[in-house]
């Protein structure tokens, strides 16, 4: 592997040395020799990689050679996106999806989700890859934009359109998989927007088969719970679930990511505070 890498940098050197006499053909194809030092990168660890010097000059590098390269594009964005500069990200983001639009659009929507909270432009970028691909449902980040659309209508309180999509991807996986290939967060924030809209039984049938595939580990799910409990009027019952989140907050078994908060994630401090309330007995607002 190292060897291989050496020899692709000396081949790129060599032609790197005289690109002002390049055909179009020939920067492309060096274009493409470049961004494979780039993937290999990437690939091997993409989280200490990404906005390295050298590996964004080699990016300006490759979209100055093919300012159509829709990968170098999108990968030249990230470093802006996770530094919080949404200005440069948008620019280099935007030129990605006009370049390949079926393949980035949705992605772009998971930033603006995830990274902006921006629930509305996220949601107009999953939408859209319904128009572009109209035959298949895209995966942004190892998700179909349903489960996407679901996360952005819940941040929006929209709760039946949450519903609706979430209910939309657990019924596609589950045909083409198998339920327990569902993503169990998809349960857990069906059950909270059921939760929200008053519909106790339906939510409790969610939060409950999300402990199932939590393996009953999960701060979130048990907070619900609580939450439940405590909203049909028994306290008791949701004190024993906020000291169960509480223990499972500590043992680890909680939402998080890397550069932004997960949505829903919940901190111990409103464990204890809610906790405190129950002790009280004063209601949750």
């Amino acid at each position: 592997m190292e060897k291989s890498l050496k020899l692709l940098l000396s081949l790129i050197l060599v032609y790197s040395c005289s690109e002002k006499t390049l055909t179009q053909d020939q920067k492309i194809e060096l274009s493409k020799n470049k961004w494979q030092v780039i993937d290999n990168q990437t690939n091997h660890d993409v989280h200490r990689t990404q906005g390295l010097p050298h590996l964004m000059n080699l990016l300006d590098e490759i979209i100055d050679l093919n300012p159509n390269h829709c990968d170098a594009l999108r990968e030249r964005s990230i470093p802006y996106l996770k530094r919080g500069i949404p200005h440069i990200w948008r620019k280099y983001m935007d030129q990605a999806v006009v370049c390949d639009s079926a393949r980035w659009i949705g992605w772009r929507g998971h930033h603006y989700l995830y990274f902006y909270r921006d629930y509305r432009k996220a949601i107009a970028d999953f939408d859209a890859t319904d128009h572009l691909t109209p035959n298949f449902i895209d995966a942004p980040q190892g998700h179909s934009v349903d489960y996407w659309r679901g996360h952005a209508y819940l941040g929006l309180k929209d709760y039946q359109n949450c519903i609706n999509y979430y209910q939309k991807h657990i019924e596609k996986v589950t045909k083409d998989y198998g339920e327990d290939w569902v993503e169990p967060n998809a349960f857990l924030n069906l059950g909270i927007a059921y939760l929200q809209s008053k519909q106790d039984e339906l939510a409790e049938e969610q939060l409950l088969k999300a402990l199932k595939y939590y393996n009953n580990q999960s701060a979130e799910t048990k907070y619900h719970c609580a939450v439940l409990e405590n909203q049909k009027g028994n306290p008791n019952k949701a004190l024993e679930w906020i000291d169960e989140a509480i223990e499972d907050f500590l043992a680890g078994y909680s939402k998080e990511k890397p550069y932004n908060e997960e949505i829903g994630q919940i901190y111990l401090e409103e464990l204890n505070e809610f906790k405190e309330l129950l002790i009280n007995k004063k209601p949750l607002e």
